[in-house]
């Protein structure tokens, strides 16, 4: 399979390669460089900037070529294009690929619906000092998570807090608070391989969904 990488030579897109150098039956094309044949695509990852990406989903959509996308800071007026992208190709939106974010969500919605308390939330991320955004796009994922499904059971708004130190490649510990206690969940990403190696898995299984829009847990789902 032939595949776009948008954010080719960034550290996603190096990462992506990294993975592929170990791997016989993937070739992959600078997206920016242009020198390729459309028609050979099976599918366009983006980790590029909220302008690149809607130059990757102009591409995209024009061409029917499925579109995977880990780029973060997107506004609603870039998000704008999904409307006619998810008619026209699969396209998966997902500000983290790596399977430990889902089963933390996981093992979150487990826990909020066994309590019979309200809680405060807090919400700490962690990132290396050249990650621009902030929150990070997890963080706001796990937000809009915990306001749409258990807005009952938390009390006052979720306090985010971000940090940027170092070079580290994400943490995220959310943290829930009643007079009975406090209860911790924590995701550690110790590389970019954890994040490079979900992408290309949903290259693989992208061609075989249908027409629509799609977060990685919807992605996990039909694979598992």
């Amino acid at each position: 399979m032939h595949i776009l990488i948008n954010g080719f030579n960034g550290n996603m897109g190096q990462a992506i390669q990294a993975q592929c150098k170990k791997l016989s039956d993937i070739e992959v094309s600078d997206f920016q460089a242009k020198k390729f044949d459309s028609n050979s695509i099976s599918a366009l990852i983006d980790f590029s900037s909220p302008d690149g990406f809607n130059i990757a989903l102009e591409f995209c959509i024009k061409n029917k070529v499925p579109l995977i996308s880990g780029t973060t800071g997107l506004s609603d007026k870039h998000l704008e294009g999904l409307s006619v992208a998810k008619k026209v190709i699969p396209i998966l939106i997902a500000s983290n690929m790596s399977i430990g974010i889902t089963n933390l969500k996981s093992s979150i919605e487990k826990y909020l619906v066994t309590i019979n308390t309200s809680v405060k939330c807090k919400i700490v991320e962690i990132h290396h000092t050249k990650k621009k955004d902030a929150p990070s796009g997890t963080t706001l994922e796990i937000v809009k998570f915990l306001e749409i499904n258990h807005s009952n059971k938390i009390d006052g708004s979720i306090d985010v807090k971000s940090y940027r130190i170092g070079n580290i490649f994400g943490i995220h510990r959310i943290e829930f608070k009643s007079e009975e206690g406090t209860t911790n969940f924590q995701h550690i990403a110790s590389s970019r391989d954890v994040f490079a190696k979900g992408a290309l898995q949903a290259a693989r299984s992208i061609n075989s969904m249908e027409i629509g829009e799609y977060s990685f847990a919807d992605f996990l789902d039909k694979k598992l």
